[in-house]
């Protein structure tokens, strides 16, 4: 997003201004102000964006759990229809993009659910528009991203609704900052805000999504959660590895779920080409940058030891959580109560799901 189109949006009183923030950004945006990376500055982002004008800003981690609710429900429909497996994950576009180019017999395997940034801005121009009563041309809605391939994946053909953009701008980490210095707003000094409601509440595993391996213990939780099993039997120490490959076998009632972690599209490959092994999993988690979104290429420079950091801020947002699966979040309850039934219904499957069908050449 150009900054003169944000500006002219800033400027446009007719204009609702509405902002989501992925949940790496605040873990780095606090770097271009002379923190440490992985320095939590969620709450003083929150103002920034008030202060420079945005009306509404909300937690793409949101989106996470919604995400989180419909791949269970994907995955589970899965399991009855024996496949296909492994199922991939969908919320990483460059992963989307990988597999459309490099393994497009793979393409059914990924699964159908949006991305968390595309969740929240369908949701945004949806059940939003529809509770504060704004029509939906009215929002221009921006997301603030760790990746550079946002900005791409918000021009695909099949995450559009009713041809129109759900998503009007991304900003990176990296852009947002030089917009903060621009207009002379030191994130040190800003103030402490929250989140607005009804898309401002997420559990800890919606944060950890921006870590590599933390897509599949936001769902493993969920999944426990399903079958009424203890979230002390969810073992994290292989999830939250930083080893290129990772293999983890759970054993929910007598179903074994074998699930690999691919840190780094450097590492996909040998396991993709495998078809034999691959056939092993019944969940692949491929997330294309280096640690996960905390690497992403719209970060700060992202070292090994900056990455590890940022991680860590994540799971110390996770850890003092007070609410740790996606279904227990009352924001969630209350959207699935009010606007989509469950998961998987009919209107959640138009709004939440898509179809990548073939090679997205429009805007890659």
């Amino acid at each position: 997003m150009r900054s003169e189109l944000l500006e002219h949006a800033i400027k446009d009183k007719d204009i609702i201004l509405v902002a989501q923030i992925a949940p790496a950004v605040r873990v780095s945006l606090g770097e271009f102000f002379g923190k440490e990376p992985g320095t939590i500055m969620t709450k003083k982002i929150v103002f920034a964006l008030k202060k420079i004008g945005f009306d509404y800003v909300f937690d793409t981690s949101f989106g996470a759990d919604v995400a989180v609710m419909e791949e269970c429900f994907e995955f589970e429909k899965r399991l009855k229809n024996n496949g296909p497996f492994p199922m991939i994950n969908s919320c990483c576009p460059g992963t989307v993009s990988f597999i459309e180019h490099s393994y497009p017999e793979l393409i059914p395997h990924v699964a159908t659910v949006k991305s968390p940034m595309e969740i929240l801005g369908s949701l945004i121009k949806t059940a939003f528009a529809k509770e504060k009563k704004i029509p939906p041309e009215k929002i221009c809605s921006v997301a603030i991203m760790p990746c550079v391939i946002k900005k791409a994946e918000a021009l695909r053909p099949e995450l559009r609704m009713n041809g129109k953009l759900v998503i009007d701008g991304v900003l990176t980490t990296k852009e947002l900052g030089e917009i903060l210095k621009d207009k002379h707003i030191d994130l040190e000094n800003c103030k402490d805000a929250e989140f607005d409601s009804m898309f401002g509440t997420a559990s800890g595993g919606g944060i950890i999504f921006g870590s590599s391996g933390g897509v599949c213990e936001a769902s493993l939780r969920k999944y426990a959660s399903l079958h009424k099993i203890p979230l002390e039997k969810i073992e994290t120490t292989k999830l939250r590895g930083s080893e290129g490959v990772r293999e983890v076998t759970f054993n929910f009632n007598g179903e074994k779920i074998k699930i690999a972690i691919i840190n780094s599209l450097r590492n996909a490959s040998p396991l993709l080409n495998d078809s034999k092994k691959r056939a092993q999993f019944h969940f692949i988690e491929v997330m294309a940058c280096l640690g996960g979104c905390v690497g992403g290429a719209g970060q700060p420079v992202s070292t090994i030891g900056a990455i590890e950091k940022r991680r860590k801020g994540l799971y110390q947002i996770d850890s003092n959580s007070k609410i740790k699966i996606s279904n227990e979040n009352p924001e969630i309850i209350q959207l699935y109560s009010k606007y989509l039934g469950r998961p998987g219904s009919e209107t959640a499957i138009k709004i939440l799901h898509t179809k990548f069908d073939k090679i997205c050449t429009d805007c890659f």
